[in-house]
């Protein structure tokens, strides 16, 4: 028997990002791509699942809230 590490891709909306650092925890590798994507600093993950062998992480966009 053996094991079969899966890949994971982070899903905002319609973008699939690749997973950046693998080694590191998925809400750690998804701040990887804050530059690029401002959004995921405060962003946050939703339970991941698989889909076609891959593992699959929806990325939930938070509200910036605002005063008045």
């Amino acid at each position: 028997m053996t094991a079969n590490v899966l890949k994971r891709v982070f899903r905002l909306s319609s973008l699939e990002l690749t997973d950046p650092a693998p080694d590191l925890p998925a809400d750690e590798a998804i701040k990887l791509y804050a530059p690029s994507y401002p959004q995921l600093e405060i962003a946050t993950l939703g339970e991941p699942f698989i889909e076609n062998g891959v593992q699959i992480y929806e990325v939930a966009k938070n509200e910036v809230k605002t005063k008045g």
